[in-house]
């Protein structure tokens, strides 16, 4: 592994100047030396240190999870200066280039997520019970990201270790995800300093800036402010439903949850079409957006679970352009199936339909393509019903794209027989989605 000294001149230093100590004798630097002197290193600017304190013993509940640090300036700006050796000379100029923007920030986060934790924060993920488990629990309560808006580096190195100073200025912030916003941002200088040549001196910077930060009171409050969500739908006492209580059925279970679906108005899927559109939402999460759809007044949503992995609590835009933020309450990953929860709706949730569908029949989808095209609707029919993988999907040409998964697909009536998940290849027609009573029986739902 690459120490982070000896990453520096890797990430920064201009390749076209670097020197060749490798050719050079211990007499010839010695020559050198006496005929250049030793190069200065300019001192430090003033720096003001704060320490962050262990919270081990808190009982802090909320989990954190560290984004990938950005990096907030340009190909070619200046850092400072480099030089080689026992002696430091040679002295070169360090400029951003492609690897330390491609690089830098990884490196960031990893030590910000390594140093979190021996500071005794909850990183999020530690409550997954296995490799493959999508675990609610395991979902951050908090997201930490950073963006580096300086960086200075006067350094002198040899064989992977660096003597002399280094600072950063990061633009750090907390986003809680149960508020769907940033609750406490700060501008942080980190400075890492050594007189000796250390093979940390990088790390020493970024912990510093990283310490002024989580040392102020605001953040540890924002904390224990941000309550850990309560996972669970009337007493449904399991984030997910596994894949053996889907096969046994869920009346059997005792998680089973009841919801009362919407009515079915006359006229069909077309005639219907406002109000049908008006039941689909953009749901929008750290990764990417998708879609969603009302099946119950009290604002219980269905959606696939690619689109809500990882999260807690996600963004909901209506039709209308009203935003409001949903639970996830239940996952099904094998079936791609997810249960949300908003405040109650004051519109018609979408019918459910109870038996199969004839192959050949027409069908309709809605969904959010490319999570800006909201509440498109597109028809097609119903090319198969089939079993890939050992699980049941419907087929369509009905076209659907990214975006779209999670949208529900309606019959002729605008009863929603499936849920979209995805295609082969976008634009061919071989559209798959979910069968709504086999996701119904995987989340351990009853829709009357």
């Amino acid at each position: 592994m690459t120490t982070i000294p000896g990453a520096l001149n890797q990430l920064a230093l201009s390749s076209a100047r670097r020197p060749r100590w490798a050719a050079l004798s211990l007499a010839a630097g010695l020559t050198g030396w006496a005929l250049n002197a030793v190069a200065d290193i300019p001192p430090p600017p003033k720096f003001s240190q704060a320490e962050a304190r262990s919270v081990k013993g808190e009982d802090l509940k909320s989990t954190v999870s560290v984004e990938k640090i950005k990096i907030g300036i340009l190909q070619g700006d200046e850092l400072g200066h480099s030089r080689f050796g026992w002696f430091c000379v040679n002295e070169q100029p360090m400029v951003v280039n492609e690897a330390f923007l491609n690089n830098y920030g990884a490196l960031i986060t990893s030590v910000t997520t390594q140093e979190l934790k021996r500071l005794g924060y909850p990183l999020a993920g530690a409550g997954k019970s296995n490799a493959f488990d999508t675990d609610i629990a395991a979902a951050p309560d908090f997201r930490l990201g950073g963006i580096v808006k300086e960086a200075k580096f006067e350094i002198c190195s040899l064989n992977g270790t660096a003597e002399g100073w280094i600072q950063f200025k990061i633009d750090w912030a907390l986003y809680s995800e149960r508020l769907q916003k940033v609750v406490y941002q700060a501008s942080a200088e980190g400075l890492g300093q050594s007189k000796d040549k250390i093979t940390d001196l990088g790390k020493r910077a970024m912990i510093s800036s990283l310490s002024n930060f989580v040392a102020a009171p605001e953040f540890l409050q924002a904390l224990k402010a941000g309550k850990p969500a309560e996972v669970s739908a009337d007493g449904a006492a399991s984030a997910s439903a596994s894949a053996a209580s889907s096969a046994q059925g869920a009346a059997a279970s005792p998680n089973l949850l009841t919801l009362k679906g919407g009515a079915l108005a006359p006229g069909g899927a077309l005639k219907n079409q406002t109000a049908l559109r008006a039941a689909v939402v953009t749901l929008e999460t750290p990764s990417g957006s998708g879609s969603g759809f009302y099946i119950d007044r009290e604002g219980y949503l269905l959606t696939n679970v690619h689109v809500v992995k990882g999260a807690k609590f996600v963004k909901v835009k209506m039709q209308n352009g009203d935003k409001l933020v949903a639970q996830v309450l239940k996952l099904n990953e094998r079936s791609d199936v997810a249960l949300l929860k908003t405040p109650a709706v004051e519109l018609e949730p979408l019918n459910l339909r109870a038996t199969a569908l004839d192959v050949g029949e027409d069908v309709f989808a809605i969904g959010s393509p490319l999570g800006v095209l909201t509440n498109s609707m597109t028809r097609g029919v119903l090319s198969a019903d089939r079993s890939l993988q050992g699980r049941r999907v419907l087929q369509s040409d009905a076209a659907v794209t990214f975006g779209s998964s999670g949208g529900p697909l309606l019959d002729a009536e605008g009863r929603v027989i499936a849920i979209t998940q995805g295609g082969v290849d976008a634009g061919k027609g071989f559209n798959f989605f979910i069968p709504i009573q086999e996701a119904l029986r995987s989340l351990e739902l009853s829709v009357k």
